[in-house]
């Protein structure tokens, strides 16, 4: 049976607090593939300078921090005049406030926040340079709660501001038990609709994510892909040792890149078989 927003709002609730409780050092919280890590976190970095977008010296939203994986990245990566972590789980605000207290940032002035993105009366009193929303739209599957998103972020970014969300952008939508992975028609209307515009799309991992950006049965392509995803998951968790690990991540991390290399030169990045980074600023 497919989740609907509230039932997967209730499973992050346990989820974060297990997470949170379990973990030992901030690197147990970690949950991103480190192969999709490698490729996805230079990208971005990279997007940010070509774009002129300010995270350095700006205001940072980042909406579903879970366990702050994106809190982490531009952290480390950027210097925010003020990061803001939002999630519509309390049990992810205790975890951001647990493993990013207050002054472990000096530079930033950082917080953490319960909020609800699909709530029609959500204002957060002020707008960013910023906004980061990473693979939550397609755990919205309502399409009030999306479209209610949408307005949210539009409303939440200046005028010369950027969003940057994770999608898939299929040709035609794919429902499963988690996710509504909107097709790329439906989800450039509602943007549009919303008074923004679409600014770039750049695919990212191949093999190291879930192949939504392919249509289709599971026996088909979709199957043999991941045919392919659980063999590479096999081969991380059956690595012997720790240098074995870093070879191993290395060793496909490389092949990520050289697919993904090879693809650009024939495909749209909107076309690949992958998640994509997009950026969507006011129309």
């Amino acid at each position: 049976m497919a989740m609907t927003q509230q039932c997967i709002q209730k499973h992050y609730e346990g989820a974060w607090k297990a997470n949170s409780d379990a973990a030992k050092h901030l690197r147990d919280i970690t949950y991103s593939s480190p192969i999709e890590d490698a490729i996805v976190y230079p990208l971005y970095r990279q997007m940010i300078a070509d774009l002129r977008i300010k995270a350095t010296g700006g205001e940072v939203l980042d909406v579903g921090s879970g366990a702050g994986r994106w809190i982490r990245f531009f952290l480390e990566n950027f210097s925010p005049k003020k990061l803001v972590g939002a999630d519509y789980t309390a049990a992810s605000v205790d975890l951001l406030n647990k493993w990013f207290p207050i002054g472990s940032a000096p530079q930033t002035d950082l917080s953490f926040r319960h909020v609800d993105i699909t709530s029609p009366t959500l204002d957060l009193g002020q707008q960013f340079d910023l906004i980061n929303i990473a693979n939550v739209l397609f755990h919205i599957p309502e399409a009030d709660l999306f479209n209610n998103a949408i307005a949210n972020l539009k409303k939440h970014v200046k005028r010369d501001g950027m969003i940057v969300t994770t999608e898939y952008l299929p040709r035609a939508p794919i429902r499963t038990e988690w996710m509504l992975v909107r097709d790329r028609y439906h989800f450039e209307q509602v943007i549009k609709q919303a008074g923004l515009r679409i600014v770039a799309i750049k695919a990212y991992n191949i093999f190291a994510n879930d192949p939504m950006g392919i249509e289709g049965p599971d026996h088909g392509p979709r199957g043999d892909f991941n045919k392919v995803r659980a063999m590479i998951k096999h081969l991380g968790a059956t690595a012997s040792n720790e240098q074995t690990t870093r070879f191993v991540i290395t060793f496909l991390t490389e092949i990520e890149k050289a697919l993904l290399n090879f693809c650009a030169e024939k495909i749209p990045d909107v076309e690949m078989p992958s998640q994509k980074l997009v950026f969507l600023a006011p129309a």
